[in-house]
Order: C-alpha cells, then sequence, then structure tokens
C-alpha cells in the first residue's frame, strides 16, 4: 500500500497523516497520482470486502457460496412484479446491482470516480451518532487491478456480449456498468466485482494499487459542515425523497454546531 507524505499538522494539531479540514483532503487528492481514479469512503477501516463475503469476528465468512448464489436466484424469481421492465436487464452482474440496490448481498463492492463524494461517505454520520472514531477513504487504481487479475488494463464494460470467465481470473476486477438507478447515477458509480475466493483489497494488493487516507474522527463535524458549505450535501449521494428530509435535519445540526465553535 502506498503511503504519500505526512500532511501538515494544523492549528488544531491535528496528528499527521489524519484528514482534519476538507483544504487537506483536496490537497492529498491533488498529489494523488492520476491514475487512482476511483475511491471509496468508510466510516470506519473495515475490510475492502463485498456484503456477500464480509467475516464475523471470528473470521468465518458469514455466507456460504450456496446462500450467496441463492440470494440472488430468489431475488430474480420474486422480483418481476415489482419491477418496470424487468426484461431489461442484461446480465447476471445487472441483476447483482438491482439485488444490491435493495440489501441483497453480492460479490459487488461499491467504488467511485468522484473522490468528494467518497469523502462525504466517510463523514456521513458525524451528526447522527456520537462516535469520534476515524473515518478512511480508499482510492485504487483500476486499470493495473485488471491488468493484475485480468491482463486487461482498462476498466472492463458490463454489456450482453460480455462474457466474465471467473476461472481466467487472478482476482477482483474493476467493472462499469448501465447506471441502472438514480443512487448509481449520482454517485458516479463503479464496482469492483470480486470472486468467492478473494482477500480483501487492502491485504492484497499493496504497491501501485490502493492507498488511503484518514480521516481525524474528532474532525468529521467540521468536514461535514464545509461539504455543505459547498453544496455538497444527502441529496446529491441520495437522490431521494429520504435525503430531502436528512439534509433539512443536517443543516439545523449544523447551524447549532457553529454556535457552538463561536
Amino acid at each position: 500500500m502506498i503511503i504519500y507524505p505526512a500532511l501538515l499538522k494544523d492549528k488544531n494539531n491535528c496528528m499527521d497523516n489524519k484528514i482534519c479540514k476538507l483544504s487537506q483532503y483536496m490537497e492529498f487528492v491533488e498529489k494523488l497520482p492520476p491514475l487512482f481514479s476511483l475511491s471509496r469512503g468508510q466510516s470506519k477501516d473495515y475490510p475492502l470486502l463485498p456484503s456477500a463475503l464480509r467475516e464475523d469476528d471470528q473470521g468465518n465468512r458469514k455466507y456460504t457460496r450456496r446462500a450467496i448464489s441463492s440470494f440472488l436466484i430468489n431475488f430474480r424469481l420474486n422480483s418481476y412484479q415489482y419491477m418496470e421492465a424487468p426484461w431489461d436487464v442484461d446480465s447476471d452482474i445487472e441483476w447483482m446491482l438491482h439485488a444490491q440496490h435493495y440489501g441483497i448481498p453480492t460479490k459487488l463492492m461499491d467504488f467511485t470516480t468522484s473522490h468528494i463524494t467518497s469523502l462525504l461517505f466517510a463523514v456521513e454520520n458525524a451528526f447522527s451518532d456520537n462516535d469520534e472514531s476515524d473515518s478512511v477513504v480508499y482510492f485504487l487504481d483500476p486499470c493495473e487491478l485488471n491488468n493484475i487479475n485480468k491482463k486487461q488494463s482498462q476498466i472492463i464494460t458490463i454489456d450482453k456480449k460480455t462474457k466474465i470467465n471467473s476461472e481466467e481470473l487472478e482476482g477482483p476486477i474493476a467493472i462499469q456498468a448501465r447506471k441502472i438507478n438514480t443512487r448509481i447515477n449520482a454517485q458516479n458509480g463503479l464496482f469492483v466485482l470480486f470472486q468467492d475466493g478473494d482477500k480483501a483489497l487492502e491485504k492484497v494488493y499493496e504497491g501501485d494499487v490502493i492507498t488511503k487516507v484518514t480521516i481525524d474522527g474528532s474532525s468529521k463535524r467540521q468536514i461535514l459542515t464545509s461539504l455543505y458549505s459547498m453544496g455538497i450535501s444527502f441529496t446529491h449521494i441520495y437522490p431521494e425523497l429520504n435525503s430531502v428530509a436528512k439534509d433539512i435535519v443536517t443543516q439545523q445540526d449544523i447551524e447549532d454546531y457553529l454556535r457552538e465553535q463561536e
């Protein structure tokens, strides 16, 4: 994993190698090699595994291969009557995208081409809980990942003609597909597709594939406040009515926070 030079301490004595302000994050991103074009923000430094392959506290997989397959089969069987055009779903991977959107564990992991969106994900819960633990943003070079695992130095586009043979893969690969729902479109979403036996990205691809930056837990409210001041809010990543309500409440939280800082 690439480790970039320590960030300078700010006037609040933020620890080295941690982001405490939006400006520091932007500075980090500007110095990042352009090939690190995908990112993922997380409220905690969880392993980079998709929901279907996550492990319990003892290190055992939560779901068997049979269960993962059954999830997708049952979703396909039971979702037709609730979809406007189920016949338009082109591939198994697009079915995964639909299923994941509604909470089914799949072997897809969300990334985005928007590093500012990743930061918003990382600090999303700053006002909704009292947890001041650090957040993280991971940055990924998708072309190098695919070069290693598929001998193909580009993001793979999924369409009707695309056939992915898992036996030809050495590990996870970066893919893009049709933006089949409003969230994927708003979040500039792309995905990493895992196979059953793959390990967490950060445990395998040290070197030129992945790096991360840590967001200081005590600074998350300040950073979220700065994002809102730039017009970046929850409706930016979740274009839904629930987000309108969440933005209204968060704006009040921000006003209260700013008064406390005076």
